[in-house]
């Protein structure tokens, strides 16, 4: 049997509703991604968080994040991000998901394990996994009966093109790679914080990258630069067999960002 993900990233909401990002209002666009992810997939086994969700970082606007959520009942994990408060993510978010339907931090069904990563590294921007959290998920893949497992995290574990993203990457990638690659049941790696659409593989290991249900970043660029696509998420169809099926929905109706506006956030 397959088993069906959302992946909604990146929404940089504020506690005021109305205020806008890059000329997006990301109250709204958050809002429409949702209603296109619950029109289109009414029916999912796991939805995961991921990082930047909210700009301000403030318990108000984590309440709103779980508050939006459509009514699928089905398991939610978080990847906190560098836009994140650790203190308003155990407080605010992590209750409201309990009370909205459940949270975790690891989910196996059939034949699939997902594990959710944090690496959240306190007054920067680019990503860090802890030595214990690389300790951690050394000991959870070493004793998963799961014939395949995916990970998740906010920042991006390989290099994707954009000189300037990559600056602001998982710093210790290399030491992420270093655990998975004792691990042949590892099928992919899940990220966001690139704002935009990525596949690739390093080695075995199956890399995507999903958009913001914001504002978009052009790739392949030097330095900041944003997209007009429309904001967006990822879905996947786990296979049985190991193979995964995924693609990007886009929403329609909202106005490019202020392509003009080249300083980063």
């Amino acid at each position: 049997m397959s088993i069906r993900l959302l992946h909604i990233s990146d929404s940089h909401l504020y506690s005021d509703p109305a205020a806008l990002l890059k000329g997006v209002c990301t109250y709204q666009s958050y809002k429409a991604v949702l209603a296109d992810a619950w029109q289109q997939f009414p029916d999912i086994d796991c939805l995961i968080l991921g990082g930047d969700m909210a700009q301000d970082e403030k318990p108000a606007t984590y309440a709103t994040i779980a508050r939006l959520l459509p009514e699928w009942q089905a398991p939610v994990m978080i990847t906190p991000g560098n836009h994140a408060s650790m203190t308003a993510l155990n407080d605010t978010l992590i209750p409201a998901l309990h009370r909205h339907s459940s949270y975790a931090d690891q989910w196996q069904q059939h034949a699939w394990q997902v594990i959710a990563l944090n690496s959240h590294q306190a007054g920067h921007i680019a990503g860090r996994l802890p030595d214990e959290a690389l300790q951690r998920l050394q000991s959870e893949l070493s004793a998963s009966s799961a014939s395949h497992i995916l990970l998740a995290l906010h920042h991006h574990p390989i290099p994707i093109g954009s000189r300037w993203l990559d600056r602001i990457g998982l710093e210790n990638r290399d030491a992420l790679w270093a655990v998975i690659d004792q691990f042949p049941n590892v099928r992919a790696v899940m990220c966001g914080h690139i704002h935009q659409a990525f596949d690739a593989m390093h080695g075995t290991v199956r890399v995507l990258g999903t958009p913001s249900t914001a504002v978009q970043f052009a790739p392949a660029c030097e330095q900041f630069t944003l997209d007009a696509l429309s904001p967006g998420y990822r879905w996947l169809e786990l296979m049985e067999d190991g193979s995964i099926q995924t693609g990007i929905n886009r929403i329609s109706g909202f106005l490019p960002p202020d392509l003009n506006n080249t300083t980063p956030y």
